[in-house]
């Protein structure tokens, strides 16, 4: 019998909400694989449904997150592949994810780009995925597993240009509130960089750090945040040029 398998890399947890609505569309037995923290090996078989999840980071999946996609494989295993992006570009991402899912023997049947509450500027896509995006996420789930049942693959042109974007470091400093911070520890075991000393969750290391946001949306305290000269200038600037309502795009 079918798995449907969960993969994903979710910083502040909404790419993982859009995998989720689209794997419980599907009646078999469920297996996630967050890439925040599983780096390893892994194979499924051609009986086996991929849903794949991947946030966009300045126009392409984080590097970290592909780094650790590549180690896992199919077998002519059918897959979803969908990017989660704050409403603002998309630009080569879900190519980038198609084509990696090709290259490592996944039989892609149908691709889509989500749009969620951006994680680094609040102001942008506040409440998403909402109501009329879920309709459109689980009529989509739908016709996946319509097509998956015929055998059928994709057919749509995925936009998008290769070579893809070069991958962009963002300038913004992540910092921690002392005063507020508990030393749960939490943001230490949630980055996938290793950005935080085991002994310090106060001090990040910015030239590991790829800004993210998994320690600061996992912290009970809201004691990290965004901060900077840099990040306070381009936050009103982002947030009203990208303020008009994008929509989800389904590629079958």
């Amino acid at each position: 019998m079918a798995n449907i398998e969960k993969i994903f890399f979710s910083p502040s947890s909404t790419t993982k909400k859009v995998v989720e609505e689209i794997a419980n569309n599907f009646s078999y037995k469920k297996e996630s694989f967050d890439l925040l923290n599983f780096n390893s090996e892994k194979e499924f078989s051609s009986d086996d449904i991929a849903v794949v999840g991947m946030p966009v980071f300045a126009g392409r999946i984080p590097k970290t997150a592909r780094e650790r996609l590549e180690k896992i494989k199919g077998d002519n295993t059918p897959a979803i592949a969908v990017v989660n992006y704050g409403n603002a570009h998309v630009t080569d991402a879900l190519l980038e994810l198609v084509d990696l899912l090709k290259e490592n023997s996944f039989n892609v049947v149908a691709a889509a780009s989500t749009v969620s509450h951006h994680s680094i500027f609040d102001g942008v896509a506040v409440g998403r995925p909402d109501f009329d995006d879920l309709e459109k996420i689980n009529d989509f789930a739908k016709k996946c597993a319509e097509k998956i049942k015929s055998g059928e693959g994709l057919s749509s042109e995925i936009p998008g240009n290769r070579p893809y974007v070069d991958y962009k470091q963002l300038p913004f400093t992540v910092s921690c509130d002392e005063t507020l911070c508990a030393f749960c520890y939490d943001c230490v075991s949630a980055c996938p960089e290793n950005a935080i000393p085991d002994d310090d969750p106060i001090d990040t290391d910015l030239d590991l750090c790829s800004r993210c946001s998994a320690c600061i949306h996992i912290c009970p305290e809201d004691a990290r945040m965004f901060s900077g000269e840099a990040f306070e200038a381009k936050k009103p600037e982002f947030e009203n040029a990208n303020s008009e309502r994008k929509e989800p795009e389904f590629y079958l």
